[in-house]
């Protein structure tokens, strides 16, 4: 069985590379303009390849389903947090490993090692057959649905499925000083 996540946010992300051999970043660097607005639509674009190539689809379904819900509530789209999610997604696969799901230090404070700008922060882990099972328990928990809508500004999330088919899944919510 092949978990969700093949490699993790940390590891080196993987060039896509089309046929010239170029990546799309390079091909977007190749097109750049001297107008201020360009340059910077230029370096979101770069920006968002880069992290959809270092955030699974399932991570990326993930937030999906937290903005979404957030978006319902009224509440602002959270932004992806590339360190908290590589924190996320090996505590989700220390989840799958042990077989035990509990918060990241055992309940103790979270190790924030690499993640920088943040005053709080709060946790949300689970595991089920589904990824869209595991948010619906979420939102059915008050203590749950209050971090997935909570005053927070970044996400990032961590979700694994081990050799038996269960889904474990660890938000890190983090609200900017």
């Amino acid at each position: 069985h092949r978990p969700i996540i093949p490699n993790r946010i940390g590891a080196r992300c993987a060039d896509r590379r089309r046929s010239t051999g170029r990546t799309e970043v390079d091909r977007i660097r190749a097109h750049r303009s001297t107008r201020p607005a360009t340059r910077v639509a230029a370096a979101l674009a770069a920006l968002a390849l880069v992290l959809s190539g270092c955030l699974s689809s399932s991570q990326t379904q993930d937030i999906d389903y937290i903005n979404n819900t957030r978006a319902s509530y009224g509440k602002s789209a959270l932004s992806a947090d590339l360190a908290a999610a590589n924190k996320a997604q090996a505590w989700a696969e220390h989840m799958a490993a042990t077989g035990v799901l509990e918060h990241t230090g055992g309940g103790s404070k979270l190790d924030t090692s690499g993640v920088s700008g943040w005053c709080a922060y709060g946790e949300n882990v689970g595991s089920g057959p589904t990824l869209s099972g595991i948010h619906h328990a979420f939102m059915q928990s008050g203590p749950h649905k209050a971090n997935i809508l909570g005053n927070w500004h970044r996400v990032g999330t961590g979700v694994y499925r081990d050799g038996g088919g269960t889904v474990w899944v660890t938000e890190i919510y983090l609200r900017n000083c």
